[in-house]
């Protein structure tokens, strides 16, 4: 990867509005678990991540860049994660990828057929939080979350977040790169 593009992917990592761009569902502590686990499996030290109640995203981010890159960031975690969450659910991104370049946004509806399913603890979470409270950013529940931004109160999809132009722009054409020069 070119100096001046690394620069630019380093600059989107770090000034991401949502760690990793929400690509890891779940709150801080979710996230850094996972984290430690997927950079065991990499064979990466999972020291890089600290405990979350003594640590910051920013420290987090620093560790991964310092220790292993962000290409790699981007083709072995972010890219790997976004696939397996969307294992069971094939043909999503394609259809994201289709609205992405046709400049449309996906139905409301459509949108909420393609969502994992939830789970107990997610529908008790719920039904717990007050409908008539003022919206505020929640973390990633979904996959989907990282590339559409959706105004659950009045259901309808607001737009695309800066992940699914990285995704579609940046990421993909990387990976693509990525493949065709393993396989050279």
């Amino acid at each position: 990867m070119d100096p001046e593009k690394r620069g630019k992917l380093e600059r989107y990592f770090r000034n991401a509005d949502r760690f990793m761009w929400g690509v890891i569902p779940g709150d801080k502590r979710t996230v850094f678990t996972t984290l430690r686990t997927v950079l065991k499996e990499l064979g990466e030290d999972s020291a890089l991540i600290p405990d979350p109640k003594k640590s910051t995203y920013a420290v987090v981010i620093g560790n991964l860049l310092g220790k292993i890159g962000v290409e790699s960031i981007l083709t072995e975690i972010v890219a790997k994660q976004v696939r397996r969450q969307f294992t069971d659910r094939t043909g999503v991104i394609d259809f994201l990828r289709a609205h992405w370049m046709s400049g449309t946004l996906p139905r409301w509806q459509t949108l909420q057929s393609l969502r994992a399913p939830r789970t107990i603890t997610r529908k008790f979470l719920d039904a717990v939080d007050s409908k008539d409270a003022p919206a505020k950013r929640q973390q990633t529940s979904d996959i989907l979350d990282a590339f559409v931004e959706a105004n659950n109160q009045y259901s309808y999809v607001r737009g695309w977040t800066v992940f699914a132009g990285l995704w579609f722009e940046e990421l993909e054409p990387l990976l693509r790169e990525a493949v065709v020069q393993h396989d050279s």
